[in-house]
């Protein structure tokens, strides 16, 4: 694991993959207290978030964590610190797919504040020129295909090293101006107990359920059993069988 450095200001504490300056800091907090974010679609990934152009470091995305169900009429943006923050446990979960191989976004630095109840933010680089493998899939079925490819092979890394990512769906994966596919969203992810069959059906049934509920081509799905059917020694159950 990269070394982390912990910081603080104006009561928020930082864990960051560089030490970041006083300006850097005072300019998230600045951010966090008075955010701006963007919402996507129901299926356009990221639901809160801040763009900014952070000195020294270039573009990044603020994501403020904040509960959705039920719950978000009453609890909007804290939650019980239970363990980790969100957003430590998410960090962490980036750095540790990314060195196992899977495209996704840079974490740049964690934040949170409160003890009890907590509210917490996530900075990461920026992925320019990127949409929705949802949007995408609307407007180019040969990009849609190529990111098939790609996103399956990062699937089945997640899938042999037991990672489980609980929110998997055409709105979580990025694709940029060069096709390279990045999976993001990783703040619910945990270890899969379970045989790896199993899991890799669990990754392919919330994915085709995703698809059918929100409308989206049937490409999707049909390139999913395709490309993971052509990985070597990969074992998909269900509507993908062995090869």
């Amino acid at each position: 694991m990269t070394r982390v450095f912990k910081q603080m200001q104006g009561g928020v504490r930082f864990g960051a993959a560089v030490r970041l300056s006083g300006r850097q800091l005072a300019r998230l907090v600045a951010v966090f207290e008075n955010p701006d974010p963007t919402r996507g679609p129901a299926l356009g990934g990221r639901q809160a978030v801040s763009r900014i152009y952070l000195d020294g470091i270039g573009p990044v995305v603020v994501k403020h964590y904040r509960r959705g169900g039920l719950v978000a009429r009453v609890i909007r943006q804290t939650y019980v610190n239970f363990g980790k923050p969100r957003s430590r446990h998410e960090f962490e979960q980036l750095e540790r797919v990314r060195q196992l191989g899977v495209d996704a976004p840079e974490p740049v630095a964690y934040a949170f504040c409160g003890t009890l109840v907590y509210r917490a933010w996530l900075i990461s680089r920026e992925i320019l020129g990127a949409q929705s493998l949802a949007q995408l899939s609307r407007t180019s079925i040969e990009r849609t295909h190529r990111a098939m490819d790609a996103l399956t092979r990062h699937v089945a890394v997640l899938v042999a090293h037991g990672i489980r990512h609980r929110d998997f769906h055409p709105g979580n994966v990025l694709v940029d101006s060069a096709d390279r596919v990045f999976l993001i969203d990783f703040d619910k992810a945990d270890r899969y107990r379970g045989s790896r069959a199993t899991l890799a059906g669990k990754y392919v049934r919330r994915w085709n359920r995703a698809v059918e509920k929100h409308g989206l081509p049937p490409v999707l799905t049909e390139r999913m059993a395709i490309s993971a059917r052509a990985l070597p020694g990969e074992r998909w159950p269900g509507t993908l069988s062995p090869r």
